[in-house]
């Protein structure tokens, strides 16, 4: 998948630091590469954030695996242990409004939201019943 002007986040930090020796595969540097000319004002790495050669915001190019949905997660689950674990994953995710919208694929869930899920179900004693709906490849835009 080719990184697009159009699929980063608003606000992420852009780097044109090319001393740096991650730069090539660094996504704030490639956004960087990717700035329209119409944008003048952005955030950015500044230079002297790489110190002996580390740079505390690299964030790789490497692609992830986002999961959408997950509409039968709780098919195994016993009556008596779905309420408690809904709640919990309801507060997990941010809430009702949040935890609907990924439930229902609005929204993806990163490696580590699903990690999170995995552990949760995990400490209920069904950890191989989480299945998500789908997934994804994309690259992962941490935050600063």
């Amino acid at each position: 998948m080719e990184l697009k002007w159009k699929n980063i986040p608003n606000g992420w930090a852009l780097c044109y630091n090319k001393e740096c020796v991650k730069h090539e595969r660094c996504l704030h540097w490639h956004a960087g590469q990717l700035n329209p000319q119409e944008e003048t004002i952005v955030r950015c790495v500044m230079p002297y954030a790489l110190k002996n050669d580390i740079c505390p915001h690299y964030a790789s190019t490497e692609m992830v695996t986002y999961a959408r949905g997950f509409s039968k997660i709780y098919d195994q689950v016993l009556k008596t242990d779905y309420t408690p674990l809904r709640k919990e994953m309801t507060t997990m995710l941010s809430g009702k409004r949040y935890y609907y919208e990924y439930m229902r694929g609005k929204r993806r869930l990163s490696p580590e939201q699903q990690e999170k899920i995995r552990d949760l179900f995990a400490k209920y004693g069904y950890a191989d019943s989480v299945h998500f709906d789908s997934f994804e490849q994309d690259y992962y835009f941490n935050e600063i």
